[in-house]
């Protein structure tokens, strides 16, 4: 009896120390992804889901299905609203996803769209950050969204 005691008492021992953590999934049409690092589910629906910054509430990722795909279109209607248009970059995801990505500036903020196709259904994504920030960054949230989505 006390052999499996101390049995029991090691496992525990073993396995208290270490821990799994997992990301949180969100479903927006018909994409799932990971909430990235750092981030949290501020609303979310079927439809759209906006995501905060825990850290700060200057950074806010918003993610919506899209009706349209017209990237010119896009750009141009930003530019009539006021945004100051920055650069744009098509690629690829390392999940074979490509993007069109826009960035803008307008009232002391980086507006970065992020627009791409799935399957049959265009999505578009928002990032919207503080101007100090490097608008090209390789650790950039959004990046980390679209390579997990499923």
């Amino acid at each position: 009896m006390n052999k499996i005691i101390l049995a029991l008492l090691a496992v525990f021992i073993l396995t208290a120390g270490t821990s799994v953590i997992f990301a949180e999934e969100v479903t927006v049409g018909g994409i799932s992804f990971d909430v990235p690092g750092n981030y949290s589910v501020n609303k979310t629906t079927n439809n759209s889901c906006i995501l905060k910054n825990n850290a700060s509430d200057n950074y806010t990722i918003s993610i919506v299905p899209s009706e349209s795909s017209d990237f010119a279109l896009e750009k141009n209607s930003r530019i009539s609203s006021g945004f100051t248009f920055l650069s744009e970059e098509n690629y690829t995801s390392t999940n074979d996803i490509d993007i069109n990505q826009q960035n803008f500036i307008k009232n002391e903020s980086y507006f970065s769209f992020y627009s791409f196709d799935v399957g049959n259904s265009s999505y578009s994504v928002s990032y919207i950050f503080p101007v100090h920030d490097n608008v090209n960054n390789q650790t950039n949230p959004v990046n980390e969204i679209i390579e997990s989505i499923q």
